[in-house]
């Protein structure tokens, strides 16, 4: 017997999956008018969108590290942040020692307290670190001065001369006064560690921390009632103990207590996020492939709905079939891990 081989390599384009949904609801493609080709792609986003409401998407939890600024208690979560689901305190140890840059002066961006601006006089420059022995360095921070355009490297070596890439985040615009922290997964156990810029900025920061050992606290989650009721919402401590997730437009909020008093801590939060936007009609949907099938049925139910001519039989038929499809998609979407369930009597037994 002959097969592919291969799993996973074929992709339904947003086109072909509008196409099939029409078809569903008893319209060739190619009498869809370039109206109804767009409405069903906004219907297409709305229930992409709406899938956020029914349950979570274990594809779509995504872990964003947010550096926290003293005095400060409220802190804006990426766009498209439907919920957080856990969060954590995050203390670390910053490794400073023996800093050098390829110009400006190296003491600045590694003095362990926010002082004066660091900038460069050339463009395509770095500053780093050289530690007396190896360590492993899981993240990164920096926390710029100006509003920059840059696309650095994070790099390590084992002898200050021949370097490797850890992480490249990318073409980043800074902005002033508000960390970026990158967990380097995986990383490297290396006594030289530096950031450098490729794209020609010069750059300028406050300061870069080459974060190890970090250890993580749960923060408590309050609700909007407890929150109101705290008697000082300013009051400021060494780490936050709580925080009240604020579901304010165009983006969501978390609001910590106490506020934070050290620029050199983070917040990991695991936030449940929606998925992507339809996009193209050349391009695909950001769903795995088990659950093609329930948004092509859910899908055609949508679009019966607004098309013209479609018999209401048609129609109910389509809804059920969309419900069947939904309900075995939505119960496979589980980790599947183990649940202890631990029942506390002693305040029965005492």
């Amino acid at each position: 017997m002959s097969t592919s081989g291969t799993v996973g390599t074929q992709t339904i384009s947003v086109q072909a999956l509008i196409d099939h949904a029409a078809r569903r609801a008893g319209k060739l493609a190619e009498e869809l008018s370039v109206e109804q080709v767009q409405a069903a792609r906004n219907i297409l986003f709305m229930l992409l969108t709406n899938l956020a409401n029914i349950g979570i998407q274990y594809w779509c939890i995504q872990k964003s590290v947010v550096g926290f600024i003293p005095d400060q208690f409220e802190y804006t979560l990426p766009v498209g942040t439907v919920d957080v689901l856990n969060s954590n305190y995050r203390s670390l140890t910053n490794n400073n020692q023996n800093p050098f840059v390829s110009s400006g002066d190296p003491t600045i961006p590694f003095s362990g307290t926010v002082g004066p601006t660091f900038t460069q006089t050339a463009p395509n420059g770095y500053l780093g670190v050289s530690l007396s022995s190896a360590v492993y360095i899981g993240t990164v921070g920096i926390l710029p001065s100006a509003a920059l355009p840059t696309n650095i490297v994070i790099e390590s070596s084992p002898d200050g001369a021949t370097w490797t890439t850890v992480y490249a985040p990318g073409a980043v615009t800074w902005q002033p006064g508000q960390w970026l922290w990158y967990d380097l997964d995986p990383s490297a156990t290396q006594p030289y560690w530096r950031i450098r810029e490729t794209g020609g900025a010069t750059l300028q920061l406050l300061q870069a921390v080459f974060g190890s050992n970090t250890t993580e606290i749960p923060l408590a989650r309050m609700n909007r009632d407890d929150y109101v009721n705290l008697p000082n919402k300013n009051f400021t401590s060494t780490r936050p103990l709580q925080f009240w997730f604020n579901r304010t437009l165009p983006q969501p909020t978390m609001v910590c207590w106490p506020a934070p008093s050290d620029y050199f801590s983070q917040m990991t939060v695991w936030r449940h996020r929606q998925i992507q936007d339809v996009g193209q009609l050349s391009g695909n949907l950001e769903v795995p492939d088990r659950w093609l099938q329930a948004v092509k049925a859910m899908h055609s139910h949508g679009l019966s709905l607004e098309l013209p001519g479609v018999d209401l039989a048609r129609i109910q038929y389509l809804e059920g079939q969309a419900d069947e499809y939904w309900n075995q998609a939505e119960q496979e979407e589980r980790d599947k891990s183990p649940i202890f369930l631990t029942p506390n009597i002693s305040v029965y037994t005492r």
